[in-house]
């Protein structure tokens, strides 16, 4: 073939070869992007109450996005705030969620309770979390129903969702959006995840004492104790709907005709973990009760102080009579003033007397000075005689 016939040849090549480039350029570009899935639970291996805040978020859709809506004293929507500085100059007027608004309002439809209240910064470092990610973990250890968060560090952290699996989160985008499915990856600031149940409800790593997590109400703040002994605050439990994990029995808290020797194993809200909190603090139930919401009575902790198996017996002291750390004991530990008191069991030690009178036996009792649990003289009973330890009511005291 002669070489000038061989151009226009090569030329019809090549511009063949571009119009095909072009077309599959412009097929490519027209092909809509990938749908977002409906919402739901996209993945399996969650807990039943993450489970159920899916459903919950998921019957959310459509909702307007509305700057500090869904943070009332109850959880749900609500009207915002107008803050210009925020994107948000209209949303005093728009009854709505936010992102953090959302998930709290999905977990409180899912489990009855306001378990994750606040604003993103303070939901992150949540002490409700029974398992923590970051983004250096990656997302395959996420399951639906845990909580992801954005930002760079976790002072900045500004935004969260709830996912849903597969890579899919359901969120509050932004002021003027709505709740909405969107792709994990949307975000380019993933830092982290928290969940809020376990697998089975409980939490996939053994918490720090023997159950699992008990929901109670609390009608006050309440101090927290490093022991059921403990006399040194070393935090604060937050009223409202909490959870414990075991029960151990500790010095008396008391008030009026209230009291309680039980103390309860939490997370606070401000504090280390693990601290104790007094089951006195219960706002459903009586003196030296420890049950959740529910009426189930909280298991003891391993290794936990136990009551006496007797329970309390009443008795009348004719003085102001010294306590001490045993039946034996010869220093003072404290005083349980004249009158009526309890007293929990007795033991034999040491003799008490005074001329003909005398007494060896001791009764276990919550002086009204000093620490619990300790041991006063039945020489001070004042209806009974040498050797005797009845309450008022003629029972003899069981041995301790």
């Amino acid at each position: 073939m002669p070489r000038w016939t061989s151009v226009p040849l090569r030329c019809a090549v090549l511009l063949s070869l571009v119009a095909s480039f072009a077309v599959f350029f412009v097929g490519a570009a027209a092909r809509p992007a990938q749908a977002a899935p409906a919402c739901g639970v996209l993945s399996s291996g969650a807990a039943p109450q993450a489970v159920a805040a899916v459903g919950a978020a998921c019957d959310q859709i459509g909702t307007p996005y509305s700057w500090g809506g869904g943070h009332g004293s109850a959880p749900g929507p609500s009207y915002g705030s107008c803050d210009a500085s925020n994107g948000a100059p209209n949303d005093c007027h728009v009854r709505g969620l936010d992102c953090s608004g959302l998930v709290r309002y999905a977990y409180y439809l899912a489990v009855g309770a306001d378990v994750i209240n606040g604003t993103t910064y303070t939901q992150w470092p949540s002490s409700r979390a029974v398992a923590r990610y970051y983004r250096s973990d990656g997302t395959a250890p996420l399951l639906p129903g845990d909580l992801v968060f954005f930002g760079d560090t976790a002072s900045t952290i500004h935004h969260v969702a709830m996912y849903l699996g597969n890579g899919y989160i359901v969120e509050a985008p932004y002021s003027g959006g709505y709740v909405r499915v969107a792709a994990l990856s949307s975000h380019g600031d993933y830092y982290g995840a928290i969940r809020l149940y376990g697998p089975g409800g409980g939490s996939p790593t053994p918490p720090p004492s023997n159950g699992g997590q008990y929901w109670v109400d609390t009608f006050a703040n309440a101090a927290v104790y490093a022991s059921p002994t403990g006399t040194a605050q070393t935090g604060t439990l937050y009223q409202g709907t909490n959870y414990v994990f075991c029960k151990a029995w500790g010095r008396e808290i008391a008030s009026g005709s209230s009291y309680n020797h039980w103390w309860l194993k939490t997370d606070p809200d401000v504090g280390p973990g693990g601290q104790w909190v007094s089951a006195f603090y219960l706002s459903r139930w009586g003196n030296d009760v420890a049950k959740d919401n529910n009426g189930t009575v909280i298991p003891d902790c391993a290794g936990g102080g136990a009551p006496p198996s007797t329970g309390k017996y009443w008795v009348d002291t004719f003085a102001n009579a010294a306590v001490y750390a045993s039946p034996t004991g010869m220093a003072q530990t404290g005083t349980l003033y004249q009158g009526t008191n309890y007293v929990f069991c007795k033991a034999w030690g040491r003799e008490i007397a005074s001329g003909s009178s005398y007494n060896h036996w001791w009764l276990k009792t919550d002086p009204d000075v000093g620490p619990g649990g300790q041991w006063v003289s039945a020489f001070y009973l004042s209806r009974w005689g040498n050797d005797v330890a009845k309450d008022n009511n003629g029972t003899v005291i069981p041995d301790c």
